[in-house]
């Protein structure tokens, strides 16, 4: 049996409605782990979601919002979700608080002050750029018991990024757009004024695209971004939203590219990243301060067009040397304060700064971000990945990476061949990046394989991404690109 996106997407696009994009931003929240959907309550006005009810910490509503912004016919997200998360005493809370922006890698504590009152946090003081705001802020939402945080974080232009003027921040942002991976950008027209304010004007594919072309204006140096202007446009063709984006790149033009997005980088403060490119082939050599730098290097170059591959041959010396003992303490201390893994029963081990996590968990989801929570902390070198999955957990397809480097096989229940290929179907025209593209799925005692061809690189590993969530045990990914290395 096969199903293919394009024949099932003629029938589908006539029936798009309201009811429609309720319907399958609920499936989604209820297929992605990382967010508990059973108190969420969504609904649908002319393109706009709306989603209230409860989570239990900022993270999982700010990935609600993330899920939903995905979803074919969504034009924008109101996230009215309150968080109920567990109780913790104003003066602990505030300790915690502050104790995570002591621990990590990028954060400085010196410079900031913490208040905390039922549940609400107040971050006072200067940081070097809104990017390292955004780290800032994640940190302390990242803290079991904060249920809001009241942002009061300012940053002056700097040395790293000084004040530009009209012409220099109308192409710095025009350059992040133009080489992000993620962003159609060809429809979209930026102005900037003298005063710092960036004008976003055109169309976009998605609502998620939207998101980034707006994170991307504050990056680029921002005093405000206007948007409004800035619409999502479902009946735009792929080839419209991107033009000649992905069109063969020059190694050298790759390696501006990469060295430019890595500059903004808050991680990488100081750092000096040599990057090489051979043939859309990346490496990465050098020295960064922190584990959390280096993991952040190689998110940041695959995120570049015409990148086909990143070697990280990046080493980790930290600025300051932690004893493993304390090391160990913090990682400890740092897993029980996140609300996703305050219960998981995760051993720490540390020697010569280096960490070896060991344990059962419910999901890769967890496993990942147990993972992401220890690379945090400010004196680690590398880690160990050894944690595993229960065998009765419900397993996670949200992380597909985790899934190809583990080379672990995923256990689901038994549902049919046909019912697999049905669920990664809704998946694919759910996408708004891959509901019109041509991915044939085949199902064959689980293991699906696709076939067809896909815009980008990175269609196609979402293709993949879509048939592990529906269900999939395996995946044979035959897609082509039509703009990239053939496979």
């Amino acid at each position: 049996m096969a199903m293919n996106s394009q024949e099932t997407h003629l029938e589908t696009e006539r029936a798009l409605s309201d009811s429609d994009i309720s319907a399958a931003v609920e499936f989604l929240l209820a297929r992605k782990q990382g967010v508990a959907p059973h108190l969420i309550d969504v609904a649908t006005h002319e393109g706009t979601v709306m989603l209230t009810g409860h989570v239990d910490c900022l993270h999982m509503r700010e990935r609600a919002e993330e899920i939903a912004s995905t979803v074919r016919g969504v034009c924008d997200v109101v996230n009215s979700l309150s968080v109920c998360g567990s109780e913790v005493p104003d003066a602990a809370l505030r300790r915690d608080v502050e104790e995570a922006l002591l621990r990590n890698a990028v954060a400085h504590p010196s410079e900031i002050s913490c208040t905390a009152r039922d549940g609400k946090v107040m971050l006072l003081g200067q940081v070097r750029s809104w990017a390292e705001k955004q780290q800032v802020l994640r940190v302390a939402k990242g803290v079991r018991g904060v249920c809001d945080v009241e942002d009061r974080l300012s940053y002056p232009a700097g040395e790293r990024h000084p004040a530009k003027s009209a012409a220099e921040l109308t192409a710095a942002v025009e350059h992040l757009l133009a080489w992000d991976h993620r962003i159609r950008h060809a429809l979209i027209q930026v102005t900037a004024q003298e005063t710092g304010v960036v004008e976003l004007r055109g169309k976009v594919g998605s609502a998620a695209e939207r998101r980034r072309a707006i994170a991307t204006a504050w990056l680029a140096g921002a005093a405000r971004v206007e948007a409004k202007d800035l619409a999502v446009a479902h009946d735009a063709s792929c080839h419209d939203l991107h033009q000649d984006k992905y069109t063969a790149k020059t190694d050298a033009a790759i390696q501006q590219a990469i060295e430019t997005r890595l500059g903004y980088n808050p991680r990488l403060h100081a750092d000096k990243v040599d990057v090489q490119v051979s043939g859309g082939r990346v490496t990465l050599q050098g020295l960064v301060s922190s584990l959390a730098g280096r993991r952040a290097a190689e998110h940041d170059a695959r995120g570049v067009v015409g990148v086909r591959h990143v070697h990280n041959a990046l080493r980790v010396r930290p600025n300051i040397h932690v004893e493993d003992p304390k090391l160990q303490q913090s990682i400890e201390e740092a897993l029980l304060r996140d609300p996703y893994l305050k219960q998981a029963p995760v051993a720490v081990a540390v020697t010569n700064r280096r960490v070896i996590l060991r344990g059962k968990l419910d999901s890769h989801f967890e496993k990942t971000h147990a993972e992401e929570v220890a690379s945090n902390i400010e004196g680690i070198v590398a880690i160990e990945n050894r944690l595993g999955i229960l065998a009765t957990a419900t397993t996670d397809r949200d992380h597909y990476g985790s899934l190809i480097a583990s080379g672990e096989a995923a256990t689901f229940g038994s549902p049919s061949d046909a019912d697999i290929e049905h669920r990664i179907q809704q998946q694919l025209n759910w996408s708004a990046h891959l509901h019109s593209q041509d991915v044939e799925v085949r199902v064959d005692k689980g293991v699906a394989t696709l076939t067809g061809t896909v815009a980008t690189e990175l269609d196609r590993e979402n293709a993949a991404l879509s048939a592990y969530e529906g269900g999939a045990t395996a995946i044979d990914n035959q897609l082509l690109t039509q703009f990239g290395p053939p496979h």
